[in-house]
């Protein structure tokens, strides 16, 4: 991700000197302007996350600068901080804020002050551009869903369907050709009046078991969908809808069938790829979240405790900027293949970032046997890894926190299982929690 930018608006070198020097800390890149003209010329060229302006200047003042960036397409989001020397009436404070300003800092500045606001615009920042992303990344997702469901719904409703008639023992009575070949019959003849051949081919007894009571009691099924043996032993999914036939000597019933294998299969397909990482091959952060709610609401219910871990790669960027991505996408398989196996099949291990992966421990006792586990995931970490034939050491930070001892919400047990795995890192500890620090 590109470094975010800043710009500093002020007629005086010095002050713009000064400015640059207080913001090296915050890792952005810092743009200078002496004029407003200067600045509508570098927000014309620039996305900037933060515009400081000073109010006072020759010709084009800081409220004439203000509202002309306000009109811009690239200015129009920006948060912009007023920055003056002199005292600012309430008359002059609210002119400012018309202008579209955000917030104002007195001079002489106060180096702290100027830090924390431009920390939170910065941050505030962060977060939009993440949020626009995600939104982003899911709408494009739903939309190639969508589109791939189109192309199944319209291949499905070309298909011709099987049609038949039987008995409730599964006995057909009538057979289309169509419903011979989703059977892998090569004609009808060789499928009526076979005793139970329907229900000895559908895999599932007791949901066949349903399907008798689900006719009886509404009189139809609408796209039942099972499985069943095929003559030839291949196993398909079939999609039913039929009607219960009251009258005469016996009870018949009467339906279409069509078989969906490929779009069961698709469906499976999608899914994974909705809630699986596609590089290592384990849950992605959108099926953490979903199974941490799941966790919790078993955990409250049953009253039973659980822990989360963050976990950070430490070495991994510069093997993967140093032998290239595809020698990076090996090891984080390999780091997922060595975290798999110290991870009960309970419990969820997940690939939430770049190099970031989280656990979420199920009934766990004590944190005690969650530090055990995060011992034991850290430890799965001390063999090197051969990185173009060279053995290359990964290593990785945890953070802890525990439901319900540090917080009963997801986000509050997200927020602390990252700010002690932060708090590790800081400290130079391997892993760091929450409720034992």
């Amino acid at each position: 991700m590109n470094p975010l930018e800043i710009l500093i608006v002020d007629d005086t070198p010095m002050n713009l000197v000064l400015l640059e020097q207080l913001l090296k800390k915050h890792d952005c890149v810092v743009r200078m302007a002496e004029n407003g003209h200067e600045a509508v010329e570098l927000v014309r060229e620039h996305d900037f996350a933060l515009i400081l302006l000073d109010i006072q200047m020759p010709g084009m003042d800081g409220y004439d600068t203000c509202r002309t960036i306000k009109e811009m397409d690239r200015g129009r989001h920006v948060p912009v901080i007023f920055i003056t020397s002199i005292f600012q009436d309430e008359a002059s404070v609210k002119l400012g804020y018309e202008a579209g300003a955000v917030d104002y800092l007195l001079r002489p500045v106060d180096p702290y002050m100027l830090r924390s606001k431009v920390k939170v615009f910065l941050d505030l920042h962060r977060q939009k551009t993440r949020l626009e992303h995600e939104i982003v990344r899911r709408k494009r997702a739903a939309e190639a869903l969508g589109r791939a469901e189109e192309r199944y719904r319209s291949f499905f409703v070309k298909a011709v369907e099987g049609i038949f008639q039987m008995r409730l023992d599964g006995t057909l009575i009538e057979a289309n050709p169509a419903l011979a070949r989703v059977l892998g019959y090569e004609c009808p003849d060789d499928m009526v009046e076979v005793p139970g051949l329907i229900q000895s081919m559908v895999l599932d007894a007791e949901q066949y078991r349903l399907y008798l009571e689900t006719l009886d009691e509404e009189g139809y099924v609408s796209n039942w969908e099972y499985q069943v043996r095929r003559a030839d032993g291949q196993i398909v999914w079939l999609s039913e809808s039929s009607r219960l036939v009251r009258g005469g000597e016996e009870k018949v019933i009467e339906g279409v069938v069509e078989d969906v294998t490929a779009r069961k299969t698709c469906e499976l397909n999608l899914h994974r790829r909705a809630n699986f990482d596609e590089l290592t091959g384990v849950p992605n952060r959108t099926l953490f979240f979903d199974r941490l709610e799941h966790f919790l609401q078993s955990a409250e219910r049953y009253g039973n405790k659980m822990a989360i871990f963050f976990i950070d790669l430490n070495n991994f960027k510069k093997i993967n900027d140093g032998f290239g991505h595809q020698v990076g996408d090996e090891v984080l398989r390999s780091v997922a293949h060595r975290f798999g196996q110290r991870v009960r099949s309970a419990d969820t291990l997940a690939r939430i970032g770049g190099d970031e992966f989280g656990v979420l421990l199920s009934a766990v006792d004590s944190l005690e046997n969650a530090e055990h586990v995060a011992q034991e995931l850290l430890s799965s970490l001390e063999e090197p890894f051969d990185v173009a034939g060279e053995k290359h050491f990964v290593g990785a930070t945890l953070g802890i926190s525990m439901f319900p001892h540090d917080a009963t919400t997801a986000g509050e047990l997200l927020h602390l299982a990252d700010t002690a795995m932060y708090a590790a890192k800081r400290s130079g500890r391997k892993w760091c929690s929450t409720s034992g620090e």
